[in-house]
């Protein structure tokens, strides 16, 4: 890139490198990148609707105006922040929205001071007028013609009413690098600053830190006087309000990291892993969901709308606990363990993310569902004419999608009824609150029936021994087995054997975590798809099911590894004609067998399934599955407009 990047003289020498780059991140040729395109991108008189303005709550409870670019120009800024980081490297004591530095290189400067000075710039991004970006663009390393660094700074600002000029606007992809490259004479400054009042300096984005064994952070002292200086300078603003200065002897935080012995995370952050994890271990996933639901809200709500994932979220924790202290600390080690064996009996969320299926995650009784979360559902009439259910959590109005049976047993009459309207049935206290999935998004769904927590699980990814599976088949029959299993994953404890467990030992410990429908489906997909199981066991799992079917006494002598091999590629059709085959070569039918075959008209497919005890209808479906590669369809009788997700904006973190 670096190659193309110097002869670069003209918009339309920027528009082809442009593409370019385009191409190997998109890998899409289509709406190519243009000087035209770029010249139109590049003024806000030209297109008024290049950046879509809303508000996030911050954590004080103000409000942080975001400018998110539209499609076009995010895939044109997206290639232009990948042009200027060819050439551009942030100095050394920039830490943010840097590549190979996080908030722990940031903080580890700062680690054993007796002294900690915390700065914040005021409105950061808002402070970086068009025209110093379109300065900076013309300097070292950049070096672009005036032309040029016209249409880039036309193309990364936008105009701000507050300010009432165009500005850097905060939620564009290439913000970020260029508020590096604006504040490196900030930076060189403040270093020098530091270098002679003998401190440590760095700065994450609009957050700068001074730390030192000696005080020279007085209020009106010549330390703080000079950095103000500078600041002004710098056309930026010192917010009063966020500076602080923290002593040895109390928490000393910078980025979010504590700093007093070592770089590590709060107590607080430990103990709330620790409560989770326990809550999941001792009273299920239901309980535990319904404790962390609110909370969760409380905590990160003012970020992130929707209905969180609190696997998910458990496990982002986890990994932020292992940047921090080291993947082999042991407070990690053992919270990471036990948060691995709660997910061997939950699973991974991963095959609804590439299918259409909606899944059962949690059911909860409504009267349960009242009481664990603290509130009260009632019954109304939508704008579209669909019977929804409200409540409020944590002080915040729900809205609850009901399925269309339970719509029409609970309100027959709700053609004739007009929006706003109240409905109230006695039936609503039998039906049942069920937090479902779709495509990783979680939502509720009442429903008049309890529904099992069946697809949520990712079989594939199920942490099962295939050794057991199998030992258990061939004791007791594919049914037996999936029998087993569902109650294997609805009660045994973390750690215990699928052969060996007893449910009726420690009855009284024993965890419910809610009714799981394992099918002889699940079984053969099992061995099909997961990730744990060798050619060896397929091999194995093949002749089990070739075994079933009577007058199949050749098995041992047909190729199970080519059949199964023509199952995954072309489907269970072409594997049985192959299997058919295979079978006429090494073994062929006596006559009388070909007549009682012929007698009874089935096909080789029907008896291969009919004997296994399943349906063709429901092979189907797993065909489709193996197919695609996602979750099983199931219908829950809803159609998607009677889902309400979080489309907008607001859990983007900046």
């Amino acid at each position: 890139m670096l190659k193309q990047y110097e002869p670069m003289k003209t918009v339309e020498d920027l528009a082809d490198i442009l593409e370019k780059i385009k191409q190997e991140l998109f890998g899409s040729v289509r709406y190519s990148i243009s000087e035209k395109m770029l010249k139109h991108f590049s003024s806000d008189k030209i297109d008024t609707k290049r950046f879509r303005k809303f508000h996030i709550r911050k954590k004080n409870g103000g409000l942080r105006e975001i400018q998110a670019p539209c499609r076009q120009l995010d895939v044109i800024l997206t290639c232009v922040n990948e042009l200027l980081k060819s050439v551009y490297t942030p100095s050394d004591v920039a830490m943010g929205f840097t590549s190979g530095k996080s908030v722990l290189d940031n903080a580890q400067i700062h680690v054993g001071h007796n002294y900690v000075f915390n700065i914040d710039l005021k409105d950061f991004f808002p402070s970086i007028p068009q025209a110093r970006v379109w300065k900076r663009l013309q300097l070292s390393p950049f070096n672009f013609s005036t032309e040029i660094a016209n249409v880039l700074a036309g193309l990364c600002c936008t105009f701000d009413e507050e300010v009432g000029c165009n500005v850097l606007p905060q939620g564009s992809p290439a913000s970020p690098l260029l508020t590096n490259a604006i504040c490196d004479t900030l930076d060189r400054r403040m270093r020098g600053v530091a270098k002679r009042f003998g401190l440590h300096y760095s700065r994450y984005a609009d957050d700068m830190t001074f730390s030192s064994m000696h005080n020279v952070y007085q209020e009106n002292g010549a330390f703080r006087q000079e950095i103000s200086r500078i600041i002004k300078e710098q056309g930026f603003i010192m917010n009063d309000n966020k500076t602080r200065l923290q002593k040895a002897g109390a928490r000393q935080e910078v980025t979010g990291l504590t700093v007093n012995a070592i770089a590590n995370v709060s107590r607080k952050y430990i103990s709330d892993l620790r409560w989770i994890l326990h809550i999941w271990e001792k009273e299920g996933y239901a309980k535990a969901y319904a404790l962390f639901y609110p909370k969760y809200k409380h905590e990160k709500g003012y970020i992130k709308k929707g209905e969180p994932v609190m696997e998910n979220v458990i496990g982002g924790k986890l990994n932020y606990l292992r940047m921090v202290r080291g993947a082999n600390n042991p407070a990690y080690r053992k919270l990471q363990s036990r948060y691995d064996a709660l997910q061997e009996l939950v699973f991974i969320d991963s095959q609804t993310d590439k299918s259409q299926s909606y899944v059962y995650v949690q059911p909860y009784g409504l009267n349960e569902f009242q009481t664990l979360f603290h509130t009260s559902i009632t019954l109304s009439v939508s704008r579209e004419k669909k019977l929804v259910g409200k409540c409020e959590i944590d002080g915040k109005e729900k809205i609850l999608a009901l399925s269309k049976s339970t719509q029409a047993a609970l309100c027959p009459s709700l053609e004739s009824l007009n929006p706003g309207y109240v409905v109230t049935s006695e039936d609503l206290e039998k039906c049942f609150v069920t937090l479902c999935r779709h495509k990783g998004k979680n939502f509720w769904l009442i429903t008049k029936f309890e529904p099992k927590r069946s697809r949520c699980l990712s079989v594939q990814n199920l942490q099962i021994k295939p050794d057991d599976l199998l030992s258990l088949w061939a004791n007791y029959g594919l049914e037996k087995t999936a029998e087993e299993l569902a109650m294997y994953i609805q009660f045994a404890k973390p750690g215990d054997s699928l052969l060996d467990w007893n449910p009726l030992v420690d009855s009284e410990k024993t965890l419910d975590r809610g009714n799981f429908n394992i099918s002889k489906e699940d079984i053969i997909t099992f061995f099909i798809k997961n990730k744990n199981v060798t050619p060896a066991h397929r091999k194995k799992a093949m002749r089990l099911m070739m075994a079933s079917v009577p007058g199949n006494d050749n098995s041992q002598d047909i190729d199970v590894v080519k059949l199964l091999e023509i199952w995954e590629k072309n489907g269970l059709d072409a594997a049985v004609l192959a299997w058919k085959e295979m079978s006429k070569e090494k073994q062929p039918k006596p006559n009388s067998l070909k007549k009682k075959a012929k007698a009874k008209n089935r096909s080789s497919q029907n008896t291969f399934l009919e004997e296994m005890g399943i349906s063709a209808e429901t092979y189907a479906a797993l065909q489709q599955e193996i197919a695609e590669g996602g979750g099983t369809p199931i219908d829950l009788g809803i159609d998607g407009d009677d889902i309400t997700f979080a489309d907008d904006d607001s859990d983007i973190i900046i």
